[in-house]
């Protein structure tokens, strides 16, 4: 069905900013402008009434927001600023939801969505960026470019990654091995590098959603014409000119795609001619001028469907433009028909959601809410103190928090209850109390902070046992003491060791059974403030991080002596944090001497160290292993537990869990919870439940205090099931096989368990990842990595003959499902409401049924439970759901699969 479009007539103008509208974005009834006054705006669409403002973020970045675009689902809006950071914001409030900043980021210029996880965007220093949005983690850090990164697509459905910058250079990737290759590894090697690609340099890129086609603009008023194209012989994406699009007289400055497949599809471009035009890029032509502002354009945006244009312009002004016969009174959405979504085909399974779960957020509430990744908030304090909390310290069931409130409060943990118990609030420092430590089986607690001062607290009472006077950066103590705390551990010994670090550089340890006031040792090195300690498990050895960037090891009393000196190991703000891993607790460092040290910095990465201590030649061997670009905006702790698993927290509002795999040269992703509040989250540590379950203690700058129950290993909860297809790993395969193959309907009965073993081991022993069941030929995956051919299901095979046979066809079929063309929006027009997906009202891509009993399209309720805060929360019904767990809707699949089947022929 081919879209069409009629004469372009003004519907409505808006005022946007007090200075220039730089973009500007329309989903479905909202459409989304950013301004140079740093303004972030929302707008929705009522018939009778056309677009209305509905919410309004006057500091929506720091000196001016550069682009807006839309997920899609539309659940999303992502908005990048002069700052460099990117911001993610729900869509139906502009409340903020993520805050993806690269360390030393340039002005972001540009951004693309890869799918709804993806965020693609290019900064003035060439660099691009790729965040993984529901995890707030950067992917990979790209130099690809000499001039300012201001083009940016993913040309055939995120095959390809295209970049062109203020150069006029171009470039095309793979996507995937940029995605895959990290943030500080081997840049991947371009597929296509062209020089001048637009003669004065490219301002603008997009892609065609449905297709292979995308378009470059730039400063010599061209408009290039590029197509992908797959070699099956390679299995290698490639991107050839396909043409030139001639008529604007000056810069472009913007693109968009919309209506279809290439060859029905239509092109918008803006310029600083002062109009927009609108192209039929298949024929290569112009098939509309639109004289659109008395100033010149800065963006453009096309409705999927063809019904509308949004321009805007330096005269700070938006205009809507009908494409049809579009007026003010007509609707942009169908009116939704919630129960029309309930249940369709697949009732079994389904638990009423009780009204006793709505959540009422409140301090103390002991109340579960569901993280998208599975998490679960169990308890939490909004005002836990009126200051941030700067250190959490765990023992057993026992953990305190310092503040900068000054005080240190103390709770135990019940696992019985679901509760945290308050045992005592001690207002312990005049200052900041930047950090607290549990010591001799939970009985003592060690507490400093800014006011020069440290106390070691008798637990159960609550009183002062002793006051530690921290001596100068001379090592000589006097009656006001030296400069602030920055850290402070207590040792395994017995007695224990207290250790100190502080902003005179220096870390002076005592013995708890020495009455001397004096510190038993005081160790040097730091070039600048020390401002972070830590013990090894069996105290026979100790580290210390500077604001300098050094790492320094020691041995402790009765030798004491400087075992090595890292002099670099963070940038920036040097090391904010370090922890050793329990010995025992990551598998392959069991032996005596070795240790591993997670160590944290503002340059967002955080570092493992493997040290190995030479006893004889009293020194050590460091060297790192591995190191994440774990948060944006740096990161502010790092603390292990005592099951391989290590907790980071940082400036992006997120806390992260890494599950150290053998020898601590790999960290895997193993959960993710949002730090509510507002800033980052300076604070973080994992509590051991009674029932062999693992919390994370996470606190915030805002003082708010939150435990959350982290997922069982092996639940699969960060499976990434909203990604494409393209982007799935092994894992993802295994999860697609299962869903969809083995154990779909009328399978069960005709495939075995040890075909599906086998079926599953044969996927993980290839390697098999989504990008490869897109692109290779279907035969030679079945033949290759399956190793079936073809054959006849009949009555004379034995049982498992016929299994084979029926697991092949499946195969095949599916796979053909996962190669299908999108759908038009013409064709969506033609659809009963029920094969709608309710959150995006667009045809439903793969029918999955959520725990509120809805069925939605799977990527778009992933990008809604991204877009909630403070948990899952069902979008038709408003009530918490139980879990974040997706089942595929079979019945109403195969209704789906009928009707494009009916409509294609």
């Amino acid at each position: 069905m081919r879209m069409e479009v009629g004469e372009p007539s003004l519907v409505q103008t808006l005022r946007g900013p007090r200075g220039e509208v730089t973009c500007a974005d329309a989903f479905g009834t909202r459409m989304a402008a950013g301004g140079g006054d740093r303004t972030l705006r929302l707008w929705r669409w009522a018939g009778g009434g056309g677009w209305a403002e509905e919410a309004l973020v006057r500091n929506a970045h720091r000196y001016g927001v550069t682009a807006a675009r839309w997920s899609p689902g539309g659940a999303l809006l992502a908005s990048g600023g002069v700052d460099g950071a990117l911001r993610v914001w729900c869509g139906r409030t502009l409340g903020a939801r993520r805050t993806l900043a690269a360390p030393s980021a340039a002005a972001a210029r540009s951004l693309c969505w890869a799918g709804g996880t993806r965020l693609l965007a290019g900064h003035d220093d060439g660099v691009l960026c790729v965040w993984h949005v529901p995890r707030a983690t950067l992917l990979t850090r790209l130099a690809a470019h000499e001039g300012a990164l201001h083009a940016v697509a993913a040309p055939a459905g995120g095959a390809l990654l295209l970049t062109a910058c203020t150069e006029g250079v171009l470039k095309v990737f793979d996507l995937v091995e940029v995605c895959r290759s990290g943030s500080d590894g081997t840049p991947p090697t371009p597929l296509t590098w062209i020089d001048g690609a637009h003669d004065l340099g490219a301002l603008c890129a997009d892609a065609n959603d449905s297709g292979r086609a995308a378009a470059t603009g730039g400063h010599d008023a061209r408009i290039q014409l590029w197509r992908a194209s797959h070699d099956n012989e390679s299995g290698r994406w490639g991107l050839q000119a396909a043409g030139t699009l001639e008529g604007h007289a000056d810069t472009v400055t913007a693109l968009r795609w919309a209506g279809g497949t290439d060859a029905d599809a239509f092109l918008a471009s803006a310029s600083l001619d002062r109009t927009a035009r609108l192209w039929q890029a298949a024929t290569g032509t112009c098939v509309h001028i639109v004289q659109a502002h008395p100033r010149y354009l800065t963006c453009v945006s096309l409705a999927h469907d063809l019904r509308y244009m949004i321009t805007g312009s330096n005269d700070k002004s938006i205009r809507m433009w009908s494409l049809g016969s579009l007026s003010l009174d007509d609707e942009l959405e169908p009116a939704c028909a919630a129960l029309s979504h309930f249940a369709l085909g697949d009732l079994e399974g389904i638990g009423p959601v009780d009204e006793d779960e709505l959540s009422e957020d409140g301090a103390g509430s002991g109340e579960e809410e569901a993280d998208e990744n599975g998490s679960r908030r169990v308890w939490h304090e909004r005002r836990a103190h009126a200051g941030p909390i700067n250190c959490i310290s765990v023992h057993g069931d026992l953990f305190c928090t310092a503040s900068s409130d000054g005080q240190i409060r103390v709770f135990r943990w019940s696992s019985d209850d679901g509760r945290a118990e308050a045992l005592h609030a001690l207002d312990a420092h005049e200052y900041p109390a930047l950090a607290c430590s549990l010591g001799a089986g939970g009985a003592l607690l060690l507490t400093a902070g800014l006011d020069g001062c440290a106390y070691v607290w008798d637990v159960q009472m609550g009183v002062v046992l002793r006051s530690l006077m921290v001596p100068s950066g001379n090592g000589a103590g006097g009656d006001s003491g030296g400069g602030g705390v920055r850290g402070a551990r207590v040792s395994p010994h017995r007695p224990p060791l207290l250790l100190l670090t502080t902003d005179d550089g220096i870390a002076p340890l005592w013995n708890l059974a020495d009455p001397d006031p004096k510190p038993l040792h005081i160790y040097g090195g730091h070039a600048e403030a020390a401002t972070c300690c830590s013990w090894s498990s069996d105290g026979r050895v100790l580290a210390t991080g500077g604001a300098s960037g050094e790492l320094i090891i020691h041995a402790p009393p009765p030798a004491p002596s400087t075992l090595h000196q890292e002099p670099q190991a963070h940038d920036l703000a040097g090391v904010q944090s370090c922890d050793f891993a329990p010995n025992g607790s990551v598998p392959g460092l069991e032996g005596e001497g070795s240790y591993l040290l997670a160590t944290a910095g503002a340059d967002s990465l955080v570092r493992m160290w493997l040290i190995e201590i030479d006893e004889e030649a009293v020194t050590a061997q460091v060297r790192v292993i591995r190191e994440v670009r774990a948060h944006g905006g740096g990161v502010a702790c790092v603390r292990w537990g005592t099951t391989g698993l290590l907790a980071s927290a940082g400036g992006d509002r997120w806390a992260r869990v890494w599950r150290a795999a053998a020898g601590g040269g790999e960290l895997h992703a193993a959960a993710a919870v949002p730090a509510g509040g507002a800033g980052g989250a300076p604070a973080v540590a994992l509590l051991e439940d009674a029932d062999g379950g693992t919390l994370i203690a996470v606190g915030t700058l805002s003082g708010e205090l939150a435990l959350w129950r982290l997922p069982a290993e092996g639940s699969h909860v960060l499976d990434d099931d909203g990604d494409p297809p393209r982007f799935w790993d092994e894992a993802g395969v295994v999860r697609w096989l299962r869903e969809y193959v083995t154990r779909a309907p009328g399978m069960s009965k005709l495939i075995s368990a040890e075909l599906e073993v086998e079926v599953e081991e044969a996927a993980r022993a290839a390697q098999l990842t989504g990008a490869r069941l897109l692109d290779e030929p279907i035969a030679d995956l079945l033949l290759a990595v399956f190793g079936y051919v073809e054959d006849e299901v009949t009555d004379e095979k034995s049982s498992e003959e016929q299994g084979r046979a029926a697991l092949r066809k499946r195969l095949e079929d599916e796979l053909e499902w996962l190669r299908r063309e999108p759908p038009s929006p013409a064709l969506e027009k033609e659809a009963p409401h029920s094969l709608l997906c309710p959150l995006s009202h667009r045809l439903l891509t793969e029918p999955a049924r959520a725990a509120d009993g809805f069925t939605y399209s799977r990527r778009a309720l992933r990008e809604w439970l991204s877009a909630s805060a403070g948990g899952a929360v069902s979008p038709l019904s408003g009530r918490r759901l139980r879990n974040a767990r997706l089942h595929p809707n079979y019945a109403l699949r195969e209704t789906l699969q009928d009707f494009l089947r009916e409509h294609s022929e």
